[in-house]
Order: C-alpha cells, then structure tokens, then sequence
C-alpha cells in the first residue's frame, strides 16, 4: 500500500493537467458524428423541396373563439380579413380555410385527403339498432 500512495502521487500531476487541456463536455449536447447526421438530413430535405425553398408554411391549425375562426401560423393568429403571406383569408371553418391571392379564391385543406359527410341514411326508416331495448 505504500509502494502504491507515491506512485498515484506521481501520476497525480499528469492525469489532472490531461483533463484540463480538454474541453469541458456539456452532457447535454449530442455527440458531434449525431450533430452531422442530422445537418446533413435537414440539408439533403431542403434542397429536395420543389424550387429548392424550405419546407411549406401550409395552414396546420385553426382556433374557435366567441365564434370566430382563426388561423394559427408561426404562433401568430390571423381572423378573417387579415393578410397572411400575402393573400386575404376570406373564411375559416373546421375543415379549411378559403383565401383570396391576386383575385383568386382558393381553398387550403387542413386534413388533405379528408372530408366531413353526413351520415349515410339508414335502408329502412323502421329498422332498429341490435343494441337498443324493445
């Protein structure tokens, strides 16, 4: 044991001035082969979005209040009447948004492939569920 304590007294020195030559790493950061990963990707998504722009600043959200439809976009919200990226938003219901850009009307889906239909009507106006009571 004290062969050993003047040995780690020795090496003491050296073990302390390697760990202060190097950087302090933030835990919390993620490892810099990961960080190039995912430049890259983000970089390869851009460049592969028609014309090259940054990804679409599609209408994704819309908010009812006091029975008013707003669009959110960019954390910011537009009602009717207002300008959003340069075309007036006309109308705003559950399933889209109408905007008027250069005198056309267009109509901006928010769930794309999807649509709100009535119910069909039942075959027989008689015809009882199986899970109602007689």
């Amino acid at each position: 044991m004290r062969t050993r304590l003047p040995l780690l007294l020795l090496l003491l020195p050296t073990l302390s001035a390697r760990a202060a030559d190097e950087p302090a790493r933030d835990p919390m950061a993620w490892p810099p082969a990961l960080r190039g990963a995912v430049a890259a990707a983000q970089a390869a998504s851009a460049a592969s979005a028609p014309g090259g722009e940054a990804p679409d600043n599609s209408i994704r959200q819309v908010v009812f209040s006091s029975g008013r439809g707003y669009v959110v976009v960019r954390g910011r919200r537009y009602g009717v009447g207002e300008q959003l990226d340069g075309a007036r938003i006309e109308r705003v219901t559950e399933q889209a948004v109408w905007l008027r850009e250069s005198g056309q009307l267009r109509r901006e889906p928010l769930y794309g492939g999807v649509e709100k239909r009535p119910p069909p009507a039942r075959a027989a106006a008689g015809a009882k569920n199986s899970k109602e009571k007689p």
